[in-house]
């Protein structure tokens, strides 16, 4: 299921633009509600958990498959960003850093710790069918989009420190996401299928 989940596709094309075009409005309204909004219908988690899987179970081709979604979305997620910053600017003539893209500009160790036990509980709730209604919670505490939206509307004003900040927000995320799905799979007994 996560292995299939984990292709670049048109359906995750999509989902990826509409989560980014929505979380780049909820962060330029400062609107937590849309922000969260745009964090149900983010597909980034299932490639992310694709890595922490094919960690687990030593699958090179699912390795790069995931790597290669993960690849592709960031950079439509972050292009899509740029284009509503831009298309924002021409309209009110500069873009105004709300309170909402300013929270997503620099990790710290408590964001480190919310994406471990956030791929903790993903890589257990997918592990468990029973489990999975569980994942909409789980995407809204990993927050992933959010930060690529932050750093596409940064680099469409120039703010390559807010652009940085926030990105780096995003990958230190991600790498806590894959090395505590790692650990949470291996623990509920995945492990490498012998040839």
């Amino acid at each position: 299921r996560v292995q299939s989940s984990s292709a670049w596709n048109f359906d995750f094309v999509a989902l990826i633009s509409l989560s980014t075009v929505i979380a780049a409005l909820g962060l330029l309204q400062s609107s937590a509600a849309v922000i969260i909004g745009a964090m149900l219908i983010a597909p980034l988690m299932t490639p992310i958990l694709g890595v922490g899987l094919a960690l687990a179970q030593g699958n090179a081709r699912l390795v790069k498959l995931a790597l290669r979604t993960i690849f592709f979305g960031v950079s439509t997620s972050l292009l899509v960003a740029a284009l509503v910053g831009a298309l924002d600017r021409a309209a009110a003539g500069e873009l105004v850093r709300t309170p909402e893209m300013l929270a997503r500009g620099w990790p710290g160790l408590l964001d480190l710790f919310v994406a471990f036990v956030s791929g903790l509980a993903a890589a257990y709730a997918n592990s468990r069918p029973s489990l999975v209604a569980a994942l909409p919670g789980v995407a809204i505490a990993a927050a992933l989009v959010p930060p690529i939206a932050t750093s596409g509307l940064a680099l469409s004003a120039g703010d390559l420190r807010l652009a940085y900040g926030s990105f780096l927000l995003f990958f230190t995320n991600m790498v806590a996401i894959v090395l505590a799905a790692g650990v949470s799979l291996w623990a509920v007994g995945v492990r490498k299928q012998s040839d």
